[in-house]
């Protein structure tokens, strides 16, 4: 069974996104998975990336969160990368500014290592005290070792 912290790289995050919309935010999020030895297919991937990019609110909160997805043939082991946006990005689909990018692409027989990923990942960032651990993290090296912490609790 995977956990978040198995597919998550120091280099597949960017703590300060430079985008300012949407569309932006994922590509520049998603581009870095590009140089992963697992990506097969790289437009195909992008494409179903863009397709499938749900964003989520916080309850009661100031920013929302994007998750977007895609099972393909064109990686052969799950991959991630993380965006955060401390100031937040405007999605067309959420009335919240974004303030994380989680881009995974997984083989299609990974099924229940994906449902169940997405479902942490969600349960995380809903939390205000999770999110602000994520917030202030100062590296990619402290997020994904906070991310850790945070999957362990659940």
């Amino acid at each position: 069974m995977l956990s978040i912290t198995d597919t998550l790289r120091p280099e597949r995050i960017r703590l300060a996104l430079a985008a300012t919309d949407g569309d932006a935010a994922i590509r520049e999020t998603a581009a870095l998975l590009r140089s992963s030895p697992s990506v097969l297919e790289w437009e195909p991937m992008l494409a179903g990336l863009l397709r499938a990019a749900p964003c989520i609110g916080e309850r009661d909160g100031d920013f929302a969160f994007c998750l977007p997805h895609v099972r393909t043939d064109a990686v052969n082991a799950m991959v991630m990368s993380i965006g955060r946006s401390p100031a937040g990005i405007i999605f067309a689909d959420s009335p919240q500014p974004v303030r994380y990018v989680f881009c995974i692409a997984l083989p299609k027989a990974l099924d229940s290592d994906y449902l169940r990923i997405l479902g942490l990942l969600s349960r995380i960032l809903k939390a205000p005290e999770s999110e602000a651990m994520l917030r202030d993290a100062p590296s990619p090296e402290k997020l994904i070792d906070r991310l850790a912490q945070l999957e362990a609790r659940l």
